[in-house]
């Protein structure tokens, strides 16, 4: 019986990760609207994903965030300036893992009910143990929510309005700078 229990609780959990892979591999062209909020301010903006590297654009203020595994670059377009950054032990590398490492949830406990699939694990991010909690619709399954915790703060983004046949211009992920004199 405990043999019965055991494969069926591990049957289950491979088929929500493959799931939750295959969902997350056909998020090429992909965009949805997000909500971000740290407990004391609230932001919001649109993501776009495609051939592995993930694009923000925030509204208030006016910048952007264009990433790939290994590096980003920080855009703000009030002061036109742009910053490349590692994103190498950085709390941004969660979107990347998030969206793009296929492998990322193949560790996560998980909970399962008829209207959602709830991912958690305490992982270390920026050196600071994070409680990580990423929540997806059941049925059809869509990334609905993301709340990254620590001793100091709570992240929490929202996502909204998922559009998967996106066309995009081959410069909207460019690393290149734009604001060159």
């Amino acid at each position: 019986l405990v043999f019965i229990i055991m494969f069926c609780k591990n049957t289950i959990g491979e088929e929500i990760n493959s799931k939750v892979t295959n969902y997350l591999k056909n998020l090429n062209f992909f965009s949805s609207k997000f909500i971000q909020s740290n407990g004391l301010s609230l932001e919001e903006g649109n993501i776009y994903i495609k051939d592995r590297k993930i694009r923000l654009d925030y509204f208030y203020p006016d910048r952007t965030l264009i990433i790939s595994k290994k590096k980003g670059v920080y855009i703000n377009h009030e002061l036109k300036e742009e910053n490349f950054f590692s994103t190498d032990k950085n709390i941004v590398s969660l979107f990347y893992d998030v969206f793009l490492d296929y492998d990322f949830f193949s560790s996560f406990v998980f909970e399962e009910n008829n209207r959602e699939v709830i991912f958690e694990k305490k992982i270390v991010v920026d050196s600071k143990n994070t409680n990580l909690k990423i929540f997806f619709e059941n049925k059809p399954l869509l990334l609905r929510k993301i709340i990254a915790e620590n001793e100091n703060e709570t992240i929490t983004l929202s996502f909204s309005e998922h559009n998967y046949n996106n066309v995009f211009d081959e410069s909207f992920f460019s690393f290149v700078p734009i604001y060159l004199d």
